[in-house]
């Protein structure tokens, strides 16, 4: 900052977990019937998930490691809220446009002085001009990974520079909306560590797992995906040695031993991912620092050596995923594997003793009535844990929406029609496939709610216990044994909800 200031500018990253009602899990393209069991449990209407987002906290450690007085709020979680400083960023990891609409307006009503900015997936999801118009109090948008963009523009608005020089931005000039060049982005190296304490934590009300980065980026590009837009090409890994780092302080300074590898793709490279996990045994497990986690991974990375060295390395569960049941599906998305080969993985995890979901997507162009019967099967015949159900989601920066002709596609976001489906149709499929599938829970997110429970000393058999006894109740809902059962675990989360 320049001497002749007089004093140090002020900069608020806000961020969090909106809360969720069911029908807005509805209106996502999400099954929801077995959070209404959870919720009916426990009197409440909507659910909160209390896992902090990393991107806030990220971005302040990134401005404080430059001299700039960085804080951190929790928008849905903070009970004390203060909105006084000179520039104010809005991390939209969590958040969509409804929830960044009613922040926006709370900050610029509270404080009509503030440069307004905002970042996150929404950032590249949605076009700045739509996003600029339906969101007036926004300054600027921030568009791909934010740490250095959002230097910059601090530094250029303080200096009362021009913005137009500042990468990876758009805003508003004058009648139009200006948008300059994408920046290259960092090392992940020479980005320090998440400053946790920013957001009080250790909090006995947070669900006790932290999520952690240990790579930008994505080695796919899958058809309907944005993260190689996102993030850039290459990937971008941390070193063994920073992520163990990170592990120990948490472990030691923190209190905290459960993690989610945030990782577009936890488990490519295979060899990097060996060795990581190779590390974390080593380095931590066998030096008495016990951890675990949960992570994303994709179906043809999963070999047997690679599951036996992840259990051994802590992990209690894996976001996989299927995304379709039919081979033909899966190549029309740009996936590399068949469905033979998600059934191999689904026992490979099971023999181990690594609890599973499988996402799907449905609706891809191409989607059939049959291919739709396919994806059921195939869930069957694998028996993850959990299997979570989404519509196809129709979104800007992916390769299906530079050539919606090619597939015969109209609409955009959750509404759409192609050659064989509607997106009307998609819902009903999803219902389908969930009243179709006997071996499998659908749960959203099984992934996520399987590590939290691992972190309040559940074990993966209580925890496999748990997701059948929701399945048990989904068939049969007077079956008092199930009843109890998730009655007594739902008392014990819940309160993280």
């Amino acid at each position: 900052m320049n001497s002749s200031d007089k004093r140090p500018i002020d900069v608020l990253i806000i961020g969090g977990f909106a809360p969720t009602t069911l029908t807005e899990l509805e209106q996502m393209g999400t099954i929801y019937s077995p959070l209404t069991l959870l919720l009916s449990l426990s009197n409440k209407d909507s659910f909160q998930y209390s896992l902090p987002s990393v991107g806030p906290v990220a971005l302040a450690s990134y401005l404080r490691k430059h001299d700039i007085q960085a804080k951190v709020m929790d928008f849905y979680f903070d009970e004390v809220k203060s909105f006084d400083s000179d520039i104010i960023g809005i991390s939209s990891t969590f958040l969509g446009i409804k929830n960044v609409i009613e922040i926006s307006a709370i900050v610029r009503k509270e404080n009509p002085s503030a440069i307004i900015i905002l970042g996150g997936p929404i950032s590249w999801s949605i076009s700045p001009e739509i996003l600029l118009r339906e969101v007036p109090e926004i300054d600027y948008i921030v568009r791909g990974e934010g740490e250095q963009i959002f230097l910059e523009l601090i530094n250029t608005h303080c200096s009362k520079g021009n913005p137009h020089s500042v990468q990876g931005i758009a805003f508003r000039e004058k009648d139009r909306i200006v948008e300059t060049t994408l920046r290259v982005p960092l090392s992940f190296d020479n980005l320090p560590l998440p400053e946790w304490e920013l957001m009080g934590i250790p909090c006995t009300e947070r669900v006790p797992v932290l999520p952690i980065e240990t790579s930008r980026g994505c080695p796919y590009n899958c058809v309907y995906c944005s993260e190689v837009t996102y993030w850039g090409k290459p990937v971008r890994y941390r070193s063994s040695t920073s992520v163990i780092e990170e592990l120990l302080y948490n472990a030691e300074e923190l209190g905290i031993t459960t993690y989610r590898f945030t990782d577009s793709c936890f488990s490519a490279p295979t060899d990097r991912c060996e060795k990581l996990c190779d590390d974390i045994y080593t380095q931590l497990i066998s030096n008495n620092t016990k951890i675990n986690w949960s992570s994303y991974a994709r179906i043809e990375n999963l070999s047997q050596s690679l599951l036996e060295k992840m259990k051994r390395a802590g992990c209690i569960a894996l976001d996989i995923g299927l995304e379709a049941g039919s081979t033909q599906v899966l190549r029309k998305m740009g996936r590399g594997y068949s469905r033979e080969n998600a059934v191999q993985v689904a026992k490979a995890a099971r023999e181990v003793g690594i609890i599973t979901n499988f996402n799907i997507v449905v609706g891809f162009p191409g989607e059939t009535e049959e291919t739709v019967k396919e994806t059921a099967e195939v869930i069957n015949e694998a028996a993850p844990n959990t299997f979570t159900s989404f519509i196809f989601f129709l979104t800007p920066n992916t390769r299906v929406y530079t050539h919606l002709e090619e597939y015969g596609l109209n609409g955009a976001g959750l509404s759409w029609k192609h050659n064989t489906m509607t997106s009307e149709q998609a819902i009903e499929a999803m219902y389908r496939i969930a009243q179709n599938v006997s071996e499998s829970t659908c749960f959203p997110a099984g992934e996520q709610l399987a590590c939290g429970l691992s972190s309040i000393g559940y074990n993966k058999e209580q925890i496999e216990d748990f997701f059948k006894h929701i399945r048990t109740l989904s068939s049969n809902p007077n079956d008092c044994q199930a009843l109890s059962q998730v009655k007594q675990v739902n008392d014990s989360f819940m309160k993280y909800w």
